[in-house]
């Protein structure tokens, strides 16, 4: 009696030290059992917060924990769900239990839970506020405690969730695959079959490794530690209209997905960072619209063509994507968003849509291999901050009619930039857009641009960048030196030829015009490349027939009028020389038949022949020159001048003058008097 007494004593110290030792283990204390359940003791209920309503907003206990068990009840309170972030960052935690009372799982719930793989619901716990895990069957133990469809590896959606967060159970790389109880309202699995990825495998409809909403128009989450032996495409199944938040990020395929007609929406995240996916093929009739941030981000060597369907992406879409091919060409996307392709290495080629009306900043930021962006269409208006940064193989770039701004930094760092076409459109040049281009060869400045920065070509090669038709933009584009003698420019109409080469003293010609020029003003200097040169001389034919031309002033640096310069401008009726004006060359006004009124300059010593020849309605000539001889004006210089014409000209050279103008053409009635 005593002995059995003894013993008794000694259980009943044994269970008490077991009872302490499994409270001082608290979370995760594991018995193993036989196959038909394992025992697992809650994790105390101070290290959960939880609302009035019974729903768990935050955790507090140990988060190294590897097995995390939420308890049916918590300070009196029903535990019905779990709220945004709770168990985020979680890492090492593999298994978690949650009463089947849980409808509904917020937000990033189980966020980064990387090595979860097992989630178990079940229902009442028994006396001892032990809760025991039952096989796949989902039948009793003997403590009473059913977990339905709670295999080791499964993440089990409690039978009475209602509401699964977005990216519940993102970044949780190690989840096998799902299991939904036909008795769950909400939600419901899906499988592929392995040797053929377009067919559903249908053994264990219970079980899969898509979770679905329960009218399959939602995709929640692919497992992403599920495993395919083959290659292919897997088709999404039917009806799926929404692919969620996060739904197949980091899916270790071997080949990639087909999109079937009925996927309107690619959420955010998506099919981010997916191992081996390669390939994305979308139904013919796609109705994909949308496209959302970080969707494809991270892949390697991912080829895709984007639907006719398609009219937006996300932010950071594409970034990150080595290797990747891709056709935007088809969409009707107007706004390719910030960072969209953001450090995609190895992307060689894009060719944007017709709808196409900004692009955002840093959009290609890093593509160090990318050679070239055709803008087709002409509806874009806006390139971002930064959208070419650093590529440092684009060779290439004609930016379309449209865009009035080159923003901040957008082809900074593009070594290898030499071809730029700006157009007419363009109005401003925003800091270090071209800094550090350094290989440009040609690059014209619209006449259009009224803002450049101090140092939007800072450190870039500026000697290809014609500024002729932009005078404004010399102030700060200069070449590392004057161009040579010979060289030809051009400003606004009229056309320039350097003769002498020097970076405070060159000199240039002006030796042609467009045709259709009706004013020109010849100026004193002209700046090209960033040094200026003097305008010395009108040349040979500069103007010649330009028949629409109106009215010349001459600068005040021009010393010679060549040969035939202004013959045949038939409506020049307006000529202002200037006073340093010397040389006036053979034929330079001829048949300038509307030529009315003239003043020559004091330093005029030579006028050559036919200077003046057929100007019918030429009558008031002022000679202010005394530099004149007869060997110095030439033969018929002003014949068929004006009958009536009167030639003005200092006292002291009246009867001087008289005898040479008679010589050179003038008519015996015309006059020559001294100027009043």
């Amino acid at each position: 009696m005593k002995q059995t007494r003894s013993k008794q004593l000694w259980l009943m110290l044994a269970a008490a030290m077991c009872i302490c030792i499994l409270a001082l283990m608290g979370a995760g204390s594991l018995s193993k059992a036989d196959n038909a359940g394992q025992m697992y003791t809650y994790s105390a209920a101070a290290s959960f917060v939880c609302d009035a309503n019974g729903t768990i907003t935050a955790y507090k206990g140990n988060k190294n924990a590897e097995q995390i068990i939420v308890p049916a009840t918590i300070n009196g309170r029903t535990v019905t769900g779990i709220s945004n972030n709770v168990f985020k960052g979680c890492e090492k935690v593999s298994l978690i239990a949650v009463p089947d009372t849980i409808v509904t799982i917020g937000d990033r719930a189980f966020e980064n839970c990387q090595s979860l793989s097992t989630l178990y619901s079940y229902k009442k716990a028994d006396a001892n506020d032990t809760a025991t895990a039952t096989d796949a069957a989902g039948t009793a133990t003997a403590q009473g405690v059913v977990v339905p469809y709670a295999e080791m590896g499964v993440i089990a959606i409690p039978s009475n969730l209602k509401k699964l967060g977005t990216g519940a159970f993102a970044g949780c790389r190690s989840i096998g695959r799902f299991a939904a109880a036909d008795t769950n309202a909400y939600f419901k699995t899906y499988t592929w079959n392995t040797n053929n990825p377009n067919q559903a495998q249908i053994q264990n409809k219970n079980q899969g490794e898509l979770l679905l909403s329960k009218d399959g128009k939602q995709a929640y989450r692919f497992a992403p530690a599920f495993h395919y032996t083959g290659k292919g495409l897997y088709k999404i199944p039917v009806p799926v209209t929404t692919i969620a938040p996060y739904a197949f990020e980091t899916a270790a395929l071997n080949g990639g997905f087909q999109i079937p007609t009925t996927i309107k929406v690619i959420s955010d995240y998506a099919f981010y960072q997916c191992g081996n996916l390669n390939q994305i093929e979308f139904a013919k009739t796609s109705n994909t619209a949308i496209i959302g941030a970080y969707a494809f981000a991270r892949n390697s060597n991912l080829q895709i063509t984007l639907p006719a369907s398609v009219t937006s992406i996300g932010k950071y879409s594409f970034a990150y994507c080595v290797n990747i091919k891709i056709d935007i060409s088809k969409t009707k996307i107007r706004i390719i968003p910030d960072y969209a392709f953001y450090e995609c290495d190895n992307l060689h080629e894009l060719i944007t849509p017709k709808t196409l009306e900004k692009v955002g900043a840093y959009v290609f930021y890093g593509c160090n291999n990318l050679n070239e962006v055709k803008f087709l269409g002409k509806t874009l208006k806006e390139i971002g901050t930064g959208a070419f940064k650093t590529c440092d193989n684009l060779h290439v770039i004609d930016v379309p009619e449209g865009v009035t701004k080159i923003a901040n930094g957008t082809f900074d760092g593009c070594h290898n930039l030499n071809t730029i076409k700006l157009p007419d459109s363009l109005k401003n040049i925003g800091d270090n857009a071209f800094k550090n281009c350094n290989n440009i060869q040609e690059m014209v400045i619209p006449k259009n641009v009224s803002h450049i920065s101090n140092n939007s070509f800072a450190g870039a090669k500026q000697d290809g960048i014609d500024t002729s038709k932009n005078q404004y933009s010399q102030k700060f584009i200069k070449a590392e030196k004057p161009a040579a003698v010979g060289t030809k420019f051009k400003v606004g109409k009229l056309r320039y030829k350097i003769t002498k080469s020097d970076a405070k003293k060159g000199t240039v010609t002006l030796y042609g015009a467009k045709k259709s020029v009706t004013k020109a003003t010849i100026p004193a200097t002209v700046m090209y490349q960033g040094y200026k040169f003097k305008v010395t001389s009108v040349g040979g034919s500069a103007f010649k027939n330009c028949k629409k031309l109106k009215t010349v002033k001459l600068g005040k640096n021009v010393k010679s009028i060549g040969k035939s310069a202004f013959y045949g401008c038939k409506k020049l009726a307006k000529v202002t020389l200037d006073a340093k004006l010397t040389k006036i060359g053979d034929k330079a006004f001829a048949k300038c038949t509307a030529i009315k009124k003239l003043t020559i300059p004091k330093q005029v010593s030579k006028i050559g022949s036919k200077a003046f020849y057929g100007d019918k309605k030429l009558k008031t000539i002022t000679v202010k020159s005394s530099k004149l001889k007869k060997t110095t004006i030439g033969k018929s210089a002003f014949t068929k001048i004006n009958k009536k014409a009167t030639i003005s000209v200092p006292k002291k050279k009246v009867k001087a003058y008289k005898s040479a103008f008679k010589k050179a053409g003038a008519a015996k009635s015309v006059k020559v008097k001294k100027i009043k």
